[in-house]
């Protein structure tokens, strides 16, 4: 059984990335086992000096955690254009490691527009050698209007491409 772990890029507890990992979480039954970090509020603002000489303990579990990983699914909007800060901090943390050679990475960016913030976090991820592949790599646009009150996903063709990235992330 695969182990995924889900991070969160979104500062808000009830954000569509949360509801979107929820409803993937729900796809995989028993294929594989979801850990969900949606804690990038805790993590220190990005030091370099640190990073490579005496990183916090929270970094270096953090690090422990992508390592050990089989699979890294990244769930986020794009806030001005850009990754979220709180999720470019955590990924700046990784530079000075190898914890994303060669990772399986599965990107869903789910935003009003989210293009410049979903390019520009797969240019991140590929730089820091990550395995990212076309077919695990969603762009989901106006997610707003695709997920109701109740946080389930009410548009068929976003239903359908989730279904169809989780199984190739698989």
């Amino acid at each position: 059984m695969q182990n995924i772990i889900a991070i969160i890029g979104s500062a808000s507890a009830d954000s569509s990335s949360h509801k979107i990992v929820q409803f993937l979480n729900e796809q995989l039954q028993d294929s594989a086992r979801l850990f969900i970090f949606d804690r990038l509020k805790e993590i220190p603002h990005f030091d370099p000096v640190e990073s490579i000489n005496q990183p916090p303990i929270e970094i270096v579990a953090l690090r422990q955690i992508i390592q050990d990983a089989d699979v890294v699914l990244i769930c986020t909007p794009e806030y001005i254009f850009s990754v979220p800060s709180g999720l470019k901090n955590l990924l700046e943390w990784c530079v000075a490691s190898t914890v994303w050679m060669d990772k399986p990475v599965g990107i869903v960016t789910a935003s009003a527009d989210g293009e410049k913030g979903h390019a520009e976090l797969q240019r991140i991820l590929q730089t820091l050698g990550a395995a990212i592949r076309p077919e695990t790599s969603l762009h989901i646009r106006g997610i707003k209007s695709k997920i109701d009150a109740t946080g389930q996903i009410q548009d068929d063709a976003t239903r359908t491409a989730l279904m169809s990235f989780m199984q190739h992330l698989l």
